[in-house]
C-alpha cells in the first residue's frame, strides 16, 4: 500500500520568561503561520488520517492551528516520546501507525524532524533532500510517500516530494 508521511516542525514559538520549554507557546508569527501550513497541505491533497503530535504546548498549538483546514480533524495522538525524539525514536513512533492508515502527519521539532527527513529520504529527489539538509526553519513541512507497511519503513525507504514552510 501506497502511504504518505508529513513530517512538521511546529511554527515559531515565544520565549517568555520563567517558562518551562515544553510549556512555551507560539508567538504571533507562529500563530499567524501554522494555518497556513494546514491550508497547503489541503490545497495540496496531502489531509492526514492521523496526526502523531509532541505534547509540547508549541506543537500542539501548530496542530491546533494547521487542522483548522482541514476537512475533517484527523484521529489524533498526543505523545511524550515525541517531545525531543531522536531520529530513531520518531521512527519507531511512525512504525507503530495502523496500516489502516494513508496519510500520517507528524508534528514534533527539531533536530529530530530534520534528520529524520533526511535519513528516510536519502537517494530520492537530490534537490528536496539538499534543501532539507540546507535549512529546516519552524513551520516546515515535509511530504514523503513510500511503498510497503508503516512498520518496515526503513532509512531511505521514502521518496521526498514537497518540502513547504508557508509564511504569513
Amino acid at each position: 500500500m501506497r502511504h504518505t508521511l508529513i513530517l512538521l516542525r511546529h511554527a515559531k514559538s515565544d520565549w517568555p520568561d520563567g517558562v518551562a520549554d515544553h510549556e512555551r507557546p507560539l508567538n504571533e508569527r507562529g500563530r499567524r503561520d501554522a494555518p497556513r501550513t494546514g491550508a497547503w497541505l489541503v490545497a495540496e491533497s496531502r489531509v492526514p488520517d492521523r496526526a502523531a503530535v509532541s505534547t509540547a504546548v508549541r506543537t500542539r498549538e501548530t496542530f491546533g492551528l494547521a487542522a483548522e483546514a482541514f476537512p475533517a480533524e484527523p484521529e489524533t495522538v498526543f505523545l511524550d516520546d515525541l517531545y525531543g525524539a531522536s531520529p530513531g525514536e520518531m521512527i519507531e513512533v511512525i512504525r507503530a501507525t495502523p496500516e489502516s492508515v494513508g496519510t500520517l502527519l507528524v508534528v514534533s521539532h527539531n533536530p529530530g524532524t530534520q534528520q529524520l527527513a533526511a535519513i528516510l529520504a536519502d537517494g530520492s529527489n537530490p534537490d528536496l533532500v539538499a534543501r532539507v539538509h540546507a535549512r529546516y526553519p519552524t513551520n516546515t513541512a515535509t511530504v514523503l510517500e513510500f511503498d510497503g507497511d508503516w512498520a518496515t519503513l526503513d532509512p531511505g525507504g521514502a521518496s521526498i516530494v514537497a518540502v513547504e514552510s508557508p509564511r504569513g
